[in-house]
């Protein structure tokens, strides 16, 4: 799930916006904020973490040779976690004294990653002094930041943003003389639309709806959160909501021949993607080319939250606590969130941006052959839904949900069952977890 999650991102994340003064001369931000802290420009060294495999290349052509061409002083250091034991490596890393002054982590990491290693560093000081404008951010970034904090500290900024869509196979749809989805469709309109295209042709069985149980839970339209931050108790039973989200979500593997049949992420996936069997997928949009004829719609809605999409997935640039170049490094960030970094990323559609201004969202894909001819305005149409408060155990307890998922989606558990025992065994797995196993 990290990988596909910062694979994801990596290649459809954008990097967000900084503020300069009130004057509303955005293209500045980044700049403003540097000069606030405009010192004699001493040579040093900054060091990255990412928290995944990767390459120093692959880091200076995504992040940073801009960096390099804006603080030319600065020497560049990128650590990789080298295999899926991120937190070991941290732990070696911790042992061996090696700095890290900027962390690059996802959301969903905030409590693997940032506070069992007591990385939290609170920025509020540093953004009043340095005059950033969190203003420009979009306001549900900004949330989820704050969200990470019982007290509403920023512990990082947000740079990229990635929302859920509808995906589907133009070929399918073709074949049927289906009309393809739209804009801005509900539920119910896409429930309609998944039925007609739900078929067996020859040994063929297309399925007209598909998705990832943890991802449409996770960035769920409701703004639910899995357990109560205040007593660490899920909360699948206690808030009816969960059931009417599940309940709309698996009435698509009721259609007869829609089952789901799969369970693992990557089998899911290689229904749209390899063999081509899936209409229409609610997901990310992909960042590599795809042998399949797909184009996007915005995400269905409620019909009584018209306009609002999936909450954000985030890649968020903390400052460790660690850190010996906390002024440089917030420097640094504040330059990456500018409308300048933003709008150069976007074109290259390396993320949605996690400003307000409305020319860096145009220019998402504008030099990104992959996407070209796609329905690119429809990841920014709708608003996306407010985040969580999150507890430090929503994703073990949301991995108990998306188990029991795989079976609620053959038709071997009921719903009510299904969240009771995603209740139960997420108690079970918190205590675990309280008591060191």
């Amino acid at each position: 799930m990290l990988k596909l999650l910062m694979l994801t991102t990596a290649g459809v994340g954008i990097l967000a916006g900084c503020g300069g003064g009130q004057d509303g001369k955005s293209g500045q931000a980044g700049e403003s904020a540097a000069k606030a802290w405009e010192k004699p420009k001493e040579p040093v060294t900054i060091s990255f973490y990412l928290p995944y495999a990767g390459d120093t290349a692959t880091f200076m052509e995504q992040y940073g040779n801009s960096i390099a061409k804006k603080f030319p002083h600065v020497n560049l250091k990128v650590i990789n976690s080298p295999d899926t034991n991120v937190a070991g490596n941290l732990s070696n890393l911790l042992a061996s004294q090696e700095p890290i002054d900027i962390f690059l982590n996802g959301d969903t990491n905030h409590y693997r990653y940032i506070t069992p290693f007591k990385f939290q560093y609170d920025m509020t000081d540093m953004i009043k002094r340095s005059g950033y404008d969190l203003n420009r951010l979009e306001p549900s970034t900004l949330e989820a930041v704050k969200a990470l904090s019982p007290n509403d500290e920023i512990y990082a900024l947000p740079l990229r943003m990635n929302v859920m869509s509808l995906l589907y196979n133009k070929d399918i749809f073709d074949k049927f003389a289906v009309p393809y989805p739209t804009d801005g469709m509900t539920w119910d309109q896409a429930y309609e639309l998944a039925k007609r295209v739900t078929r067996k042709d020859g040994e063929t069985q297309y399925r007209g709806f598909i998705t990832q149980s943890y991802s449409i839970a996770w960035q769920n339209q409701m703004s639910l959160g899995f357990a109560d931050p205040k007593t660490d108790k899920p909360l699948f039973s206690s808030d009816e909501r969960w059931s009417q989200y599940v309940k709309n979500i698996n009435r698509f593997y009721e259609i007869p021949g829609n089952a789901l049949l799969e369970s693992s992420f990557g089998g899911i996936n290689n229904l749209f993607y390899t063999s081509k069997v899936a209409a229409m997928y609610a997901a990310s949009i992909p960042g590599t080319p795809q042998q399949v004829n797909w184009d996007l719609v915005t995400l269905p809605e409620f019909g009584n939250l018209r306009g609002i999409g999936s909450q954000a997935s985030l890649n968020l640039a903390y400052i460790p606590s660690i850190s010996k170049h906390k002024e440089q490094a917030f420097e640094i960030i504040a330059y990456m969130t500018s409308d300048e970094y933003q709008t150069e990323s976007a074109k290259k559609a390396l993320g949605l941006p996690v400003i307000k201004t409305q020319s860096a969202k145009e220019a998402f894909g504008q030099d990104n052959p992959n996407l070209a001819g796609k329905n690119l305005k429809a990841l920014t149409k709708n608003k996306p839904a407010a985040p969580f408060q999150q507890s430090p155990y929503q994703a073990i307890t949301n991995n108990q949900l998306e188990k029991l998922w795989y079976q609620l989606g053959k038709g071997e558990l009921d719903i009510n069952t299904t969240l009771r025992m995603a209740d139960e065994n997420a108690v079970k797995e918190i205590e675990k977890l309280k008591s060191g196993q």
